[in-house]
């Protein structure tokens, strides 16, 4: 087995790894955080009147496409319901709940509305779209944040949909939050999995990392990969460390006269890597880079 300790250029040596949350970070060793975020002023198109809770109760009694697509109209998510065939139908059922959270996205005073639309619309297509709810001055007005990183109702995925799981976390900063997204599609002979981290900047949500993997298998050849990626270090902004494997198996060996035999022989590699808050430039947006890294080959 090769083992390679690789520290970039400019970075610190690795410190010793520890449970998420536990220490383990070096406050000498990332980029000061990132400034306060600018004054809030929400463009007037992204304004919106409304309650969170009265709509939740709103689409829990909705039992046709046509309701919930007049009732999710003000959030402005993007449905494509012209693109349905099965939607043009008056009559097109539908199933769709509301999941209201509260979090601090878009700055550490106000907490915001979270809100996740998933359920079946026009009789099969699965729905999972959301938006973030940013209280303003007036009472029952919010500004709208869209989350990119829900599918929404797209008809590709009717045969393989995909699974989105979003949670908040203290990362960059000890108050505000951020959204760590967790993603998996399956198709008949693959796994398409990423975890990535977004965080609200002057009133969109932007993603500072992400980590794609892929599993599957053919008649000749499979891959499988194992990723975890978690927060160390008490100082703010966190640390990410990644720990990633795959297992290839199976080539195709051609021989002189042509003719092709299988080998099932397998490899493995593996990394560790410690990402850091750092900004490319002085004035460029901070996102996560590889500070330290550490490989092993087999």
């Amino acid at each position: 087995m090769l083992v390679l300790a690789i520290p970039l250029p400019g970075a610190a040596q690795p410190t010793p790894s520890t449970p998420a949350g536990k220490g383990g970070g070096d406050a000498g060793t990332v980029a000061p955080a990132a400034p306060p975020p600018k004054p809030f002023v929400c463009p007037a198109k992204r304004r919106v009147t409304m309650s969170p809770q009265v709509l939740k109760k709103q689409l829990r009694a909705a039992t046709k496409a046509t309701e919930v697509k007049k009732l999710l109209a003000p959030l402005q998510l993007g449905l494509r319901w012209s693109d349905a065939e099965a939607c043009v139908e008056e009559s097109a059922p539908a199933e769709v709940v509301l999941d209201v959270f509260r979090a601090r996205i878009l700055s550490a005073d106000t907490e915001d509305f979270v809100l996740q639309a998933r359920g079946v619309v026009c009789g099969s297509l699965p729905m999972l779209a959301g938006v973030v709810l940013h209280p303003l001055a007036e009472k029952g007005v919010y500004c709208l944040t869209e989350m990119p990183f829900l599918p929404g109702m797209e008809t590709s995925y009717s045969n393989y949909p995909p699974k989105v799981v979003f949670a908040f976390e203290n990362l960059t900063e000890p108050v505000r939050q951020v959204f760590r997204v967790d993603f998996h599609q399956e198709s008949t002979r693959s796994e398409d999995s990423a975890i990535s981290y977004w965080e609200a900047r002057e009133g969109t949500l932007e993603e500072i990392f992400k980590l794609e993997s892929q599993s599957g298998v053919s008649f000749t050849f499979s891959t499988s990969s194992d990723v975890s990626v978690s927060a160390e270090g008490k100082e703010f902004p966190r640390q990410l460390r990644l720990k990633e494997s795959v297992r290839n198996c199976g080539r195709e060996i051609t021989l002189p006269s042509g003719a092709v035999e299988h080998d099932n022989e397998c490899s493995e590699a593996s990394n560790e890597a410690l990402y850091c808050y750092k900004r490319t430039a002085p004035d460029a947006p901070a996102s996560y880079e590889k500070c330290w890294e550490r490989r092993s080959l087999e």
